[in-house]
């Protein structure tokens, strides 16, 4: 994803959509209403109230919205008119109940847990992708598309919190849990159902061969770090150009933890050995008595 890529934010618990939503369709629709409302909210709390006041403006003013239809400035509707233009959106309508709406459609998701920032790019082909099969014959199959478990898998992935170095280890259990908008196993396990549209569960094959598509793809780079042909740790990561430079990253990952292991262990030697000493001053030898 390159730094000048558009991003949706939403909440992985998105997967689980509501009780309004049904269909990979929905769910997809309700992940751009989330990321335009907390571009809009992000936007609000990181300016002044005037530079939110010139945006929204300059908003109005692209979208040739009439003045006496503009939203006032601490209203949802300006803040999801701001989020849309962050998000580079065009409205299909403006209007403060639609906006009102929207915003409480995204406060139906559970809060907490961790957020998926995605590339525009990937989740609108995701969307059209779900819209031509919902319905192919009044919509074009896109060129390309992102199919609905590639679009979990992704946002599995990148719900998991990266390193300093920009990657992290991801097993199969993780992403087929947080596929399912769980952010733990414990979770995922726990759950006595998950929603129709998630069911069911990808399974560790389905998890490979989507995650090598992916890939292939140029989605992310991987690399495994394993000291035998089998088993190890496979690195994710969004922001490495390829295999190559992310090897290198999580060799150099490895290497600083492990000198800062051994670090750590003389400093233990060093309280070792003090402690010793004092103790081997605390009287006379026998052999002195």
């Amino acid at each position: 994803m390159s730094a000048t890529d558009h991003y949706f934010t939403f909440p992985l618990t998105a997967l689980h959509g509501n009780e309004m939503t049904t269909t990979p369709l929905d769910v997809l629709d309700m992940c751009l209403d989330c990321g335009i409302t907390n571009a809009g909210i992000g936007y609000r709390k990181n300016n002044d109230d005037d530079s939110f006041k010139e945006r929204l403006k300059e908003t109005c003013d692209k979208s040739k919205i009439a003045v006496s239809s503009r939203p006032g400035p601490f209203t949802d509707a300006a803040t999801i008119l701001v989020g849309a233009a962050l998000c580079n959106v065009k409205l299909g309508e403006t209007s403060a109940s639609y906006c009102n709406r929207m915003v409480q459609k995204v406060g139906t998701i559970a809060k907490g847990g961790p957020l998926v920032r995605m590339a525009s790019s990937t989740l609108w082909a995701a969307f059209e992708q779900a819209r031509w099969e919902n319905n192919p014959v009044r919509h074009s199959h896109p060129d390309r598309g992102v199919s609905w478990r590639e679009f979990r898998i992704l946002a599995a992935i990148l719900s998991v919190k990266t390193n300093r170095a920009d990657f992290a280890f991801i097993g199969w259990e993780t992403i087929q849990s947080r596929s399912c908008g769980f952010t733990t196993k414990e979770a995922f396990d726990a759950a006595t159902s998950i929603p129709d549209h998630l069911a069911p569960p990808l399974t560790r094959k389905q998890i490979r061969t989507t995650c090598d598509t992916l890939e292939a793809l140029g989605f992310y780079a991987r690399f495994r770090m394993s000291q035998g042909k089998t088993g190890g740790l496979m690195a994710y990561s969004f922001r490495q150009k390829d295999r190559e430079e992310l090897g290198k990253a999580v060799c150099d990952h490895i290497n600083f933890r492990d000198r800062a292991t051994i670090k750590a262990n003389r400093a233990k030697d060093a309280e070792k050995c003090l402690a010793l000493l004092e103790r081997a001053k605390v009287g006379p030898s026998q052999g002195q008595q």
